[in-house]
Formats: structure tokens, C-alpha cells, sequence
């Protein structure tokens, strides 16, 4: 898309940048890490000729606070100087020969988001969505974005970077759910995560190369975030190790060698977790299957893990040692004919799973469980150097969703924050601590091999009768 045909200021770059400007969801978020022509997209983006040459067409841009507004402004202006815009009030109202405009706004303050309620906007374009500390409070933002003009769809334009205080519902919104692909709502809403690096804007890369050496030399935590674009990594993050691209797998076939593990974490008003893990001969944990319900009873718990197990051979089932204490509320059992003190774990022995106690040490199990997650390298140059032990299927979707999101404590820093989803972060914990890798397969011998072996077998019959 050219935002002027005679005079061209802007094409956007193959890739990234030019996906994200041809996308047709309702909500669009684009970027990840720093460099990669977030915001000039969304200003391109925000003047659409299909739209500015609409009189009804009204759109409006929204940063954080008015200082960051001011230099959007500035850009915009020099962007859009051969489009004959007028630049109007304050916050800038931009106003098109067709009668078109796009209206600034900032929320520096509680007050000024009741400037947009009850307006039309057929798009509107967020900058540093993270900066907005609740879902909540971008609903309500999002409200005005509707239309009675049937040729002008709506749609919301977000960019942003890893961090701040919408990090996590940023994260769940999109990263958990429309990675690259459309997800629909219940309500048949449409939403996209378009990534990008500093390696998608070859611009940046040509004009300014100080800014990549920059990116590279940060901290970890920061690098992670800012350069490499990742959502798994955030100040205060408990297990940093974690990358997406690194331990996350397409599932394959478990070869019938490897040893198969199940691993439970009792709830009901809280999530019931149970998960299946492989290891192979090397030692290496493959996690390939979850179930994560909450509010169901013991009963339905059971049979969905005999459902999903099938007629795999389990070496072992773990379980949550809170699992082993007797008289439960009467929620938690079969029936009323169970008796009532009997524990989960012996109602789960009964029911077909037999199940140990895990060891329940939490900061030594959450060590072990870094040391299973870590890896050395360079993810943008595709080199490991050192490879994890621990890796996920890509099905497992709640996994991969709550273990990056876990803190710390904030009074017992060596601990995870127990107020938060870790309920299969607790069931990977315990099964990290009890698994063993099988035997490898002694490898098979050549027919040579074999045919000596039938030979001795044969001289070792019949040594008293050849010495005599």
C-alpha cells in the first residue's frame, strides 16, 4: 500500500510489514520486538485511500501519554505532507480534502478516556498496546470502534513490545491464541498477531546499524524481549529459559522404547492437571499430551484420563500429595455410596490409576526443572549450543501459556508465585523428579554374530564328550 501515488513516501517491506497491512481481521497486533516498523505501519496503514477519500470516514490514534502523542504527530505530518491534510486543535485533529479526519488522543489520565465513548471510529490505530494495564480498560476503548457506513470496515491496529503492565493479558489475547493465524471469538470477532525483528526492516538495519549492536548488547532479560521478540520473557519472569522457538514441538509418534509418564495436580475450583510425558534414551522429557479442566468432579477427571491414555503402556503415574489426604469434601468423590474416607488417590487406585506420592520439595524442584529447561545459543542465527532436556508439544496450548507467565514470590523469591496458573507447572515438577530413562535396545547382530553364538552354545553342550 502507497499512501501517495504521485509522490511516494512509504511502501512497506516484503514480509512482516506488508502482511500486516493487507490483513482483514477486526484486530490486528503487530510487532514483538523493537525495530521492526511498528509504528510507521500503523501510520501508512491509518490512511488507507479507500478511506481517506470517504468523507465519512473517521479514525483515531491513541498513545499512552501526550509527549509520546506529540512525536507520533510530528511523524504523521511529515509522513502524510503530500496528501493536502490540515492539522487542526489540540490534541491534532488531521482533516482530509474529502472531509475525511483522523483524531489523536492520549490516557495520561483516568478522565481522558471518557474523550472517546460514544464516538464512531472505523479504525483506530493503539500504539505501546502493553502501556494499557488491563483488558478491561482496551474493551472499553475498543467500544467506539464501530460503523454505520457499510464500504468502511472496522478495524483496530496494535503495536507493541514484550513488557509493561498489559504484558499478560497482551500475551493471552493474542500471542496464546492468534499467533500468525486468525482466531475468532465466540462472538465472531477476528484477531491476528503479526510478528516482526529489526531484520525485517532493512531500512533500519542500512541507515542506523548502531541501534542492532545496541539490541544485542543488552541483558539477557532485555535482548530476549527487544531483539528477539519474545512474550516468554518479562521483568520479574520465573523460569527466563523458556523460548517458544526452542522447546516447542509439532507433535510426532512416541517410538515404542521410550518411557511414558503421567503426572496429576488435584482441583476443583482451581485447575485438575494432568499431563503425559515420554523420555527417551538420552534422558530427554517429552511432554505430549495435557488435560486442564476446573469445576468438574473426580469422576469426570478419571475418565477423560482413561479416554486419552487408551492402551498406551504408563511406566508410572505421580501425583499431588495433597492427593493422599482422607475425608475430601463431598464435592470431590465419585458418589454418594463412595465412602467418604477414602483419598483421591485411593478412589483413583480403585478406579483403574495407580499412583505415587510425588516429592513435594518446591524450590529444589523448581531448580531442577531450570536445569531441564535450559538451553545456550543464538535463536535468531538458528546455532544451539547447548540443547534443553525438556521439550512441549505444541498441542499442550495451557502449558505453553502459563509456565512463561509465572513470577516470582514476592516474599519467597527462591518460590513460584503460588496465586497464579501453576498448576501444571507444579505437575511437570513433580514428574521431573521421578522419571528414569529406559534401557536402551541392545543393538541387533549380524547373521555372522549369530551363527558363531549357535556354534559355541553347541561346543559348550558337548565339552565332556570332545575332551573325552
Amino acid at each position: 500500500m502507497n499512501i501517495a501515488e504521485s509522490n511516494v513516501v512509504f511502501e512497506p517491506h516484503p514480509g512482516p510489514q506488508t502482511e500486516a497491512l493487507q490483513r482483514s481481521e477486526k484486530e490486528i497486533l503487530y510487532g514483538g520486538a523493537r525495530g521492526g516498523g511498528k509504528s510507521t505501519a500503523m501510520t501508512a496503514w491509518m490512511v488507507e485511500p479507500h478511506y481517506i477519500e470517504n468523507p465519512l470516514y473517521r479514525g483515531l490514534v491513541i498513545r499512552r501519554n501526550y509527549t509520546d502523542l506529540r512525536d507520533w504527530i510530528d511523524n504523521a505530518r511529515h509522513m502524510w505532507r503530500y496528501l493536502d491534510v490540515k492539522v487542526v486543535g489540540n490534541p491534532a485533529e488531521f482533516r482530509f480534502p474529502s472531509g475525511a479526519k483522523i483524531r489523536t488522543g492520549h490516557l495520561s489520565d483516568e478522565n481522558s478516556w471518557s474523550a472517546f465513548l460514544g464516538h464512531e471510529y472505523h479504525k483506530m490505530g493503539i500504539e505501546e498496546l502493553t502501556l494499557i494495564d488491563s483488558e478491561e480498560k482496551y474493551l472499553r476503548l475498543i467500544s467506539s470502534a464501530r460503523t454505520t457506513v457499510p464500504e468502511l470496515q472496522v478495524q483496530i491496529f496494535c503495536t507493541t513490545n514484550p513488557g509493561g503492565p498489559g504484558h499478560h493479558w497482551v500475551r493471552s489475547r493474542w500471542i496464546d491464541t492468534a499467533y500468525n493465524q486468525t482466531y475468532t471469538d465466540p462472538k465472531g470477532n477476528t484477531r491476528i498477531f503479526i510478528p516482526s525483528r529489526i531484520y525485517d526492516n532493512p531500512t533500519l538495519m542500512e541507515v542506523d546499524p548502531g541501534y542492532l549492536d545496541m539490541l544485542e548488547s543488552l541483558p539477557d532479560e532485555l535482548r530476549s524481549a527487544w531483539l528477539e521478540g519474545s512474550w516468554d520473557t518479562f521483568a520479574g519472569q520465573y523460569f527466563k529459559d523458556f523460548n517458544r522457538d526452542v522447546h516447542v514441538l509439532e507433535p510426532f509418534k512416541i517410538p515404542e522404547g521410550w518411557r511414558r509418564y503421567r503426572c496429576i495436580d488435584y482441583g476443583y475450583t482451581n485447575y485438575f492437571a494432568c499431563i503425559w510425558a515420554a523420555v527417551d534414551y538420552d534422558g530427554n522429557v517429552f511432554i505430549y499430551r495435557e488435560h486442564y479442566e476446573k469445576e468438574k468432579h473426580l469422576d469426570h477427571h478419571i475418565a477423560r484420563i482413561l479416554e486419552l491414555t487408551g492402551d498406551e503402556e504408563i511406566y508410572l503415574t505421580i501425583g499431588d500429595p495433597a492427593m493422599w489426604i482422607r475425608n475430601p469434601q463431598n464435592s470431590n468423590r465419585m458418589d454418594e455410596k463412595m465412602p467418604s474416607m477414602l483419598s483421591i488417590s485411593d478412589i483413583l487406585l480403585m478406579k483403574g490409576i495407580p499412583i505415587v506420592k510425588a516429592n513435594n520439595d518446591r524450590v529444589n524442584g523448581w531448580n531442577n526443572m531450570r536445569e531441564y529447561l535450559h538451553w545456550d545459543g543464538d535463536i535468531n542465527r538458528k546455532k544451539i549450543v547447548k540443547r534443553p532436556k525438556l521439550f512441549i508439544f505444541e498441542n499442550c496450548q495451557n502449558w505453553i501459556r502459563t509456565i512463561p507467565s509465572l513470577s516470582h514470590d514476592k516474599f519467597r523469591v527462591e518460590d513460584v508465585d503460588t496465586k497464579m496458573e501453576d498448576h501444571l507447572a507444579d505437575t511437570t515438577r513433580y514428574l521431573l523428579f521421578h522419571i528414569g530413562r529406559p534401557d536402551k535396545p541392545k543393538p541387533a547382530k549380524n547373521w555372522v554374530i549369530r551363527e558363531l553364538e549357535k556354534l559355541d552354545r553347541i561346543d559348550s553342550g558337548n565339552e565332556l564328550t570332545i575332551r573325552s
